[in-house]
Parts: structure tokens; sequence; C-alpha cells
């Protein structure tokens, strides 16, 4: 694709640099290059790019602002850079988790679940894969593909307390066990 196809498409959907940036878990600068044809997108980066730019302005994915997997990824990235506690970090996918509520068809679903790039920690990855997969199996559609490579070696506790992990096993979502990722399910929701 050509940089000018990317601006053609962004500008007919209805949509900012700023929503694409967003939504895509990158920065407006980025998309912007992108665009002008001096920095080239990875193929990931591309087909995420694509899903939000297609599902256009009257998703609600951007009328919105919704926290989609990739924003999530990228939020998650900044935190860990900047060593903010595991509870701020798992209040960004408790945010996620609550915004998926609003998807409605195929399109916002592809756009809030396409593949974000990597949280730089094996562990975040592999809660964000089993979430991804969780909250569509739950609904009846099929988990991304790209859910189907993020695990762990061992097992992962995100409780603050040992005391409860066995309790923490026993209510974790199927998808995030099997991934190693072990976390109270109540935990993942909004209050």
């Amino acid at each position: 694709m050509q940089s000018w196809e990317l601006r053609s498409r962004r500008r007919a959907a209805g949509l900012t640099l700023k929503q694409v940036a967003r939504a895509a878990g990158t920065t407006e600068s980025n998309v912007a290059a992108y665009e002008r044809g001096t920095k080239m997108p990875n193929t990931l980066t591309l087909g995420r790019l694509l899903a939000v730019i297609d599902a256009g302005s009257a998703s609600p994915v951007h009328s919105h602002s919704l926290m989609t997997v990739a924003a999530t990824a990228s939020a998650v990235r900044g935190g860990l850079r900047e060593a903010r506690p595991t509870v701020d970090l798992l209040r960004l996918v408790r945010q996620m988790v609550s915004d998926s509520k609003w998807l409605e068809g195929k399109v916002d679903y592809e756009a809030f679940f396409a593949q974000p790039s990597t949280t730089g920690d094996q562990r975040w990855d592999a809660m964000l894969a089993g979430v991804a997969e969780h909250l569509n199996v739950s609904r009846g559609r099929p988990a991304p593909a790209w859910t189907a490579r993020a695990g762990l070696d061992r097992f992962w506790f995100l409780g603050s307390d040992p005391a409860f992990d066995a309790i923490s096993f026993a209510s974790t979502p199927t998808s995030l066990r099997v991934r190693g990722v072990i976390v109270d399910g109540a935990a993942l929701e909004s209050v």
C-alpha cells in the first residue's frame, strides 16, 4: 500500500490522525510519517492501522474513544517503562474489558482486537492474549488468531497475597490459566 493510499483511506473514513493513532496504539507522528512515506509500517502495524481505519468514524471504537487491545498494550508498555505498580497496569486491562462491551459489528471487533505490538513483557503479552480470547469466546466469537501464540513457562500470580493463590487459580478464566496468567476473574471487571 502506498503512503498516499493510507491517508486517503483515513480521510474517507472521516478519522483524524489522533483517532487512528490512539486506537492503533501508536503516536500521531508515526501515523503522519506513514502517510507521508517517510516511515514504512511493518505488516503487523499496517494491518492494525487498516483495521481501525476501516471501522470508520461512526464505530464505537472511535466515537467512544475505546481502549483497544493495541491501545492497552501501548499504555502497559509505557507503564512498565515508568515502573508503575502492577495494580495500575491491571486497571488499564480492566478499562479495556469494560470498553469491549460497546462493540457491535465485525469491523468493531476487528479494530478493537487487532494484533497489538508487544508490551515488552511476556507476562503482560500473555495477559492481553488471554483476555482477548476470553472476551471473544464468551461472546460466541472466535478468538483472534494472534492470541494462540502467547503463553508463559511458569505461572504468574497477580494477587498481592500468596494465601489466596489457590482461590485465584480456581477463579481465573480458562483462557488466562492455560497461558500461565493467574488472576481472579473478578479483578478484570469494573465495579
